[in-house]
């Protein structure tokens, strides 16, 4: 089972997550300094099957920037001596704190999603999992983003309304990958749902949907992912989060558990003022908005699916005007999805105010982490360059032709300058060759 996974990270704190079991119900935590020789700490969960044996302790009093270990043994009592206690393969993890608040440096961090487990052997996710692993160590990756599609509840059978079809299909994913596991425990991570985790293109209008499926399914998203995420505790209810590192921030938004394409909705009014008043919060600081449908590029077939299709136009005009009126700079989208890679650009304008200076915003796409999909040119599924208007609003959307990277299995390794300068590396999981096939920089 996965038994260890590096949360939400801070300056000063960690989210522990870990999975004991029936057997073994309770998880002691150890904290060490990063030699492992000098015990900070050590706290014990009596885990619940109601939560099928998960949980998650956050660590306080950190230091900044500073190197730690964490490992989790498993007992029957509280009570247990330390001799009785077991431990299983990668239940002992390293971490970084992140650094203080109000501090510009550089950094480095993994964006992947899109991670099909489900097929056995005909596509097994090992190979992706070690590449991940030693991509990370090379970039000195920070954390991880997992920008949706964990796992395939709907691959390759109609996903079943019971706990039991969305756990396995975890423990499918993280438990029987053995890298997998190995690099939960490697650095922290942060994880978004997209449609897979429910089933495939989820809309809250879909008439013909078994009301209990999304309920059962956001349950176990909350056991496995979203628990370790930031915020997490406060409300159950709601999916999208902040966090920093340093004084570059991050918006991780929810496109699917308030998705309603009947009423133009991919995101609910409570998050879209949270989202805007983020932007103008940090509106001169580089700043990252993790959303697992595209945003930017212009997909062919939305489908009801993405920003791009107009039946969200309202709530995407409302986001674009924003940048407009507040002048927001340094705004880049993380995403997925599309089972392809790329840098894009929009260019954004008002057409009642021509003296006012256009504004750009980036967007970077990495997907699929393990998948099978034809690699077809950028044309099969975008309009590389698009211009529309909404509204008052027009923009121009480009997709790069040379950050382009079709359907193989990958990860982008994307850097963070002080300077405000981003750069991206794009590398092929699927293969032991780690040397990036693309990179650039905005």
């Amino acid at each position: 089972m996965p038994r260890l996974i590096l949360g939400h990270t801070t300056e000063s704190s960690i989210k522990i997550w870990v999975r004991a079991s029936l057997r073994w119900p309770v998880a002691f935590i150890a904290l060490f300094e990063d030699s492992g020789l000098v015990k900070l700490g050590s706290i014990s969960i009596e885990t619940q099957a109601a939560e099928f044996h998960t949980a998650v302790h956050e660590w306080t009093g950190l230091k900044a920037n500073t190197d730690y270990r964490v490992k989790v043994y498993f007992g029957k009592t509280r009570k247990d001596r330390p001799e009785a206690l077991i431990r299983d393969a990668y239940s002992e993890g390293r971490f970084t704190t992140f650094p203080a608040s109000d501090q510009a440096s550089d950094f480095t961090f993994i964006l992947g999603s899109c991670n099909l487990h489900s097929l056995g052997i005909i596509e097994r996710p090992d190979q992706a999992w070690s590449s991940i692993s030693q991509i990370a160590k090379a970039a000195k990756a920070r954390f991880m983003i997992h920008a949706g599609d964990q796992i395939y509840a709907d691959i390759p059978f109609k996903p079943s309304s019971s706990l039991e079809h969305y756990r396995d299909k975890y423990l499918d994913a993280w438990d029987d990958c053995v890298p997998a596991r190995k690099v939960l425990t490697e650095l922290p991570h942060y994880m978004v749902m997209d449609d897979h985790e429910i089933t495939n293109n989820f809309d809250n209008c879909r008439a013909e949907l078994d009301r209990t499926l999304p309920l059962i399914a956001l349950k176990v998203y909350w056991e496995f992912q979203h628990s370790h995420n930031p915020s997490a505790a406060a409300n159950l209810h709601r999916y999208h989060y902040v966090f920093n590192f340093g004084d570059v921030q991050f918006f991780a938004t929810d496109t699917r558990s308030k998705r309603d394409s009947s009423r133009g909705q991919m995101i609910d009014e409570v998050q879209m003022t949270a989202l805007l008043a983020w932007m103008s919060k940090y509106k001169d600081h580089s700043k990252f908005v993790i959303s697992s449908v595209p945003f930017v590029g212009e997909v062919l077939n939305p489908d009801r699916d993405k920003w791009c299709d107009p039946i969200y136009d309202a709530q995407r005009l409302k986001i674009l005007n924003h940048v407009l009126d507040k002048d927001i700079n340094h705004l880049t989208f993380l995403t997925g999805d599309m089972h392809t890679s790329y840098h894009a650009t929009m260019e954004v304008t008002d057409t009642t105010k021509p003296y006012k200076a256009p504004r750009i915003i980036h967007e970077l796409m990495s997907s699929p982490i393990n998948q099978f999909t034809p690699s077809l040119p950028a044309k099969s599924h975008y309009a590389t360059t698009a211009s529309r208007q909404i509204e008052h609003i027009s923009y121009s959307a480009q997709i790069h032709d040379k950050s382009y990277y079709g359907s193989h299995s990958n990860v982008m390794a994307i850097s963070v300058s002080a300077d405000k300068t981003i750069g991206y590396e794009i590398f092929r999981t699927t293969t032991n060759r780690i040397k990036p096939a693309i990179k650039g920089e905005f």
